[in-house]
């Protein structure tokens, strides 16, 4: 029995690992939600919040305050580029 659960948890943990990193190769991930082929302006919070970004995508990124992505981007995130910044949509340039 114990033979069989090991089994079958090793055969999942090699199928989840390659999904996992499937799904943020060339995706944004903002507080652990991955956003595909970003297109335009994406509003990731109602207010202005602290997000998490992740930029695995091979495009600038901008982050803004205003959920229409409207006035200066308070932080651009350069390809392969993560960091904690507040705001409440993001673009790619």
């Amino acid at each position: 029995m114990k033979r069989a659960l090991l089994g079958i948890t090793g055969a999942a943990l090699l199928f989840a690992a390659p999904l996992a990193n499937a799904a943020q190769q060339n995706d944004l991930v903002v507080n652990g939600q991955v956003i595909q082929d970003l297109v335009g302006c994406v509003q990731v919070a109602d207010n202005p919040d602290e997000l998490s970004v992740e930029n695995n995508t091979d495009r600038v990124v901008n982050v803004y305050l205003d959920a229409q992505c409207q006035g200066d981007a308070v932080a651009v995130l350069q390809p392969g580029e993560s960091r904690s910044i507040t705001g409440s949509a993001v673009a790619a340039v």
